[in-house]
C-alpha cells in the first residue's frame, strides 16, 4: 500500500492523501492583488488531479510588503471575496485549501514599496539591491498585526490552513540570520532574540484564527549565507513555534539552492527529531518513488511537490498510477 496515498488527519481536518502543492508564485493577480480567473483554473486543475492540500502562493499581508507586481494580497477586505471564491473552488474538488502569508521585507518590490524596503537592520538581502531600513519595535508590532489581520481574512474566506512564511530571506527569515540581523534589542543578539519576531507572529496569527484553520509555518534548515543552521538553534526555533501553537511544520532548504533528494532526507530527519508535529517536506521530490520513500523512511508526513506539479497539473494522478495506489 502506498503511504503517499494514504489518508491522514490533523486535528479535525481530513486529508485524502499526503500530496501537497506548496506555494509557487504565478503572478496572475490583478493590479490590486486580487484573485483572477487564471488562479482558479490553475489551482483547480491540480486539486482535480487528486492533490490533498493546495497552498496558495505567497500572499502579501501588507500593501508595501508585496514582493511582486502580480502577486496576491490579503491586506484589504476588498480582496476577501476573490480569495473566498478560490478557496471554495479548491474545496469543491476534494482538496484542503491553504494559503501562505508573507511580508517581503528586504526583498519587497521597490516600485510597490516606494523604495522603502524594511528589514531587521540596514543590511541588504543576499539577492542584492538597495539597503533596507531597519524596523522600529513599534513597526514590528504593526507588521505582526498585519499578519494576524490577513490570517483572519483567510479564515473568513474559508481556508482550512494558514501558513506563515518564515523562510527564503523574506522578512521573518531575515531576522534569523546574523548576516542580516545586527540588532541589539530584544529582536536581535542571540538566536532566542532573532527568532522572536517569527514566534510572536505565529502566536498573533493563532490568537486571530483560533481553531477556524490549521496554523502552519514554513522554515528553512539550510541558509545560503551561513550554511546549515545549527541544529540546536533549529530545535529551539521549532520549540518556540510549538509554544506559539502551530499545527504543522513545513521545512525546506534555502529557496536559492537547487534541492535534491539527499538534502531533503537531511531536512526531514532534522525536523522529525525536533518535533512530533506533522511535517511537510519540500523540494527534490518530483519523482513519485522519492516522495513515497520520504514518507516510508519516516522523514515526513506530507510530500510537497512544487516544480513538477507546476509543469504538470496531473502529477498527482500520474503518481498514483505509478505507485499502484488504489
Amino acid at each position: 500500500m502506498s503511504l503517499l496515498f494514504s489518508p491522514i488527519e490533523v486535528k479535525a481536518v481530513a486529508f485524502r492523501n499526503r500530496v501537497v502543492m506548496p506555494p509557487m508564485v504565478t503572478l496572475f493577480a490583478d493590479e490590486d492583488g486580487c484573485v483572477t480567473d487564471r488562479h482558479t483554473e490553475h489551482y483547480v486543475a491540480r486539486a482535480r488531479a487528486g492533490t490533498a492540500l493546495i497552498i496558495l502562493e505567497a500572499t502579501a499581508v501588507d500593501a508595501r510588503g508585496r514582493v511582486w507586481t502580480g502577486g496576491l494580497g490579503a491586506y484589504d477586505d476588498g480582496q476577501t471575496d476573490g480569495l473566498a471564491g478560490l478557496a471554495s473552488a479548491i474545496r469543491n474538488e476534494g482538496a484542503i485549501a491553504g494559503i501562505q502569508l508573507v511580508h517581503g521585507g528586504p526583498q519587497g518590490d521597490l516600485d510597490i514599496s516606494g523604495n522603502d524596503r524594511v528589514g531587521p537592520s540596514e543590511v541588504g538581502p543576499p539577492s542584492g539591491g538597495p539597503l533596507p531600513r531597519a524596523l522600529s519595535v513599534e513597526e514590528i508590532s504593526a507588521i505582526q498585526e498585519r499578519f494576524a489581520e490577513a490570517a483572519g481574512r483567510a479564515a473568513d474566506a474559508g481556508f482550512d490552513l494558514v501558513e506563515v512564511h518564515g523562510a527564503h530571506d523574506y522578512l521573518l527569515d531575515s531576522f534569523l540570520s546574523t548576516q542580516t540581523n545586527k540588532r541589539s534589542d530584544e529582536y536581535g543578539g542571540g538566536f532566542v532574540g532573532r527568532m522572536r519576531f517569527m514566534v510572536e507572529t505565529c502566536h498573533a496569527v493563532r490568537q486571530q484564527i483560533g481553531d477556524r484553520a490549521l496554523l502552519c509555518c514554513r522554515i528553512s534548515l539550510f541558509n545560503k549565507a551561513e550554511g546549515e543552521i545549527a541544529l540546536a538553534d533549529f530545535h529551539g526555533l521549532v520549540r518556540g513555534l510549538e509554544e506559539a501553537d502551530i499545527d504543522v511544520l513545513h521545512v525546506s532548504t534555502d529557496g536559492a539552492l537547487k534541492p535534491c533528494f539527499g538534502e531533503q532526507q537531511a531536512v526531514g530527519q532534522a525536523a522529525k527529531k525536533a518535533t512530533s508535529l506533522p511535517t511537510i517536506v519540500a523540494g527534490g521530490l518530483g519523482d513519485p518513488a522519492d516522495a513515497e520513500r520520504a514518507l516510508s523512511d519516516g522523514h515526513a508526513d506530507f510530500a510537497a511537490i512544487g516544480s513538477a506539479m507546476m509543469e504538470n497539473p496531473n502529477w498527482t494522478a500520474i503518481a498514483r498510477a505509478a505507485l499502484g495506489a488504489q
